[in-house]
């Protein structure tokens, strides 16, 4: 079966989300603004604007690169250890999916003139996205797309594993850990937690692997 057979046969849910938003377009393209807001701060404040075309398009044409993108990565990959519908590789094509279909839905809502408070969603998607993403991160083969991928994991099946296994761990208390404290601060010092959560959730299963690399020589 090939790439695009397997999308069309097993994907579909994510083919149809992917061109919803263009099957929408249509029906609503008289009713948006010559300006959409497209981008805003930690405040909710709009900080940036598109034309309608560019507005309407960027995130929808965006979802059919990075999904088209994810399909084709196991094809590509030098190691050849994962597959096209091998775990989370499905997963992660349908969260991306999900999420940048949100995004659009969220954009063109605000631009119908239905204001959609706008703190804190994308942090709470990202914290989501860890939560579920690590909770595979376990069973991830070697490869050189997707994953821990630092060197002394790559070269070594031992060490990734095991930092996989860590790194399970950590994305998805970390991923916890974002969604609990959500309601306790304001933004900005959220904000200051969430970066200082995410910089850890990279860097402490990065360094054990180098641990487990200076162990084993």
């Amino acid at each position: 079966m090939n790439t695009l057979t397997y999308a069309f046969k097993k994907e579909w849910y994510n083919i149809l989300l992917v061109l919803l938003p263009f099957a929408l377009l249509p029906f609503i393209w008289d009713q948006l603004p010559a300006r959409i807001a497209i981008q805003w701060n930690f405040q909710g404040e709009v900080s940036g604007y598109g034309s309608k075309t560019f507005g309407s398009l960027i995130t929808p044409v965006t979802n059919i690169f990075i999904y088209a993108v994810l399909l084709y990565l196991p094809k590509i990959d030098p190691k050849k250890r994962i597959t096209i519908d091998q775990k989370p590789i499905p997963v992660l094509r349908t969260a991306c999916v999900v999420f940048l279909v949100a995004i659009q839905g969220w954009i063109l809502i605000n631009a119908l003139g239905y204001t959609i408070p706008s703190q804190g969603i994308l942090f709470l998607g990202i914290a989501v996205f860890f939560l579920i993403f690590g909770n595979y991160l376990r069973i991830i083969k070697p490869n050189y797309f997707i994953g821990i991928r630092v060197p002394w994991a790559l070269e070594d099946a031992d060490n990734w594993r095991q930092t996989h296994r860590i790194g399970s761990y950590i994305w998805v208390s970390g991923g916890l850990l974002l969604i609990i404290l959500y309601p306790f601060f304001e933004l900005q010092t959220y904000s200051t937690l969430f970066t200082i959560i995410t910089v850890l959730l990279a860097l402490i299963p990065a360094g054990y692997s180098f641990y487990l690399y200076q162990k084993s020589n």
